[in-house]
């Protein structure tokens, strides 16, 4: 304490008035706030409180006629399902479906960038696809194959075809030219890394006619 006084009798006059002024405001805010509650009234209308309250317990009780409530369920259409070809497939008929906008959206740009269809299954690949939606599509799935004949196939038809690059396509062609002509399916065995994997998905697209 007794340095304090020291402290406070080192200032000026000016600057020990400033320090009594401040420590004045300082006490009077707290007494202010401590007060407030006494001379500072909310306008609060008991009244009017009660016949609100009243009012919003009996819009909760309210019951609405079945013909007045709105549902979800009412604002969407409900899903037609058809047999369609993802390779060929319109919007609209993606959204009579069931499909959500998104994925429409997403589905046509995928495909827009040359993704085809070779099998139902290449569908379920669509990432805002869920599981659902694709069980209930799965049946109505129906991709058109367009047979490619060995013979008369240009290269690019056959890199065209899943599992077929430009090399292979070379090879098939030049293979074609040594027998003279395929006589079977089969004999595409025979060309030089034709593996039986890409085999066995090729077999059902392609024909010697």
């Amino acid at each position: 304490m007794k340095r304090l006084i020291t402290a406070y009798t080192s200032f000026t006059r000016t600057e020990r008035m400033g320090i009594a002024v401040l420590l004045i405001a300082i006490i009077l805010l707290i007494v202010c706030k401590a007060t407030m509650h006494l001379w500072v009234k909310p306008d609060f209308n008991d009244a009017a409180q009660k016949a609100l309250a009243a009012k919003w317990e009996a819009h909760k009780n309210k019951v609405v006629p079945i013909s007045e409530r709105i549902t979800t369920t009412e604002s969407i259409a409900t899903p037609q399902l058809f047999a369609f070809d993802p390779n060929t497939v319109s919007p609209a008929q993606l959204k009579q479906l069931g499909l959500s906008e998104k994925t429409i959206s997403i589905f046509l740009n995928w495909r827009n960038k040359g993704k085809h269809f070779y099998k139902k299954e290449d569908f379920k690949a669509l990432y805002t696809l869920d599981e659902a939606d694709y069980n209930r599509l799965a049946p109505y799935i129906t991709i058109k194959i367009n047979l490619i004949s060995l013979n008369t196939a240009d290269s690019a038809s056959l890199v065209a075809l899943p599992g077929i690059g430009p090399k292979l396509a070379h090879k098939i062609l030049e293979y074609k030219k040594e027998i003279g002509s395929y006589t079977s399916i089969e004999q595409l065995k025979d060309v030089y890394h034709f593996s039986d994997t890409t085999f066995n998905t090729l077999k059902d697209r392609l024909t010697i006619e």
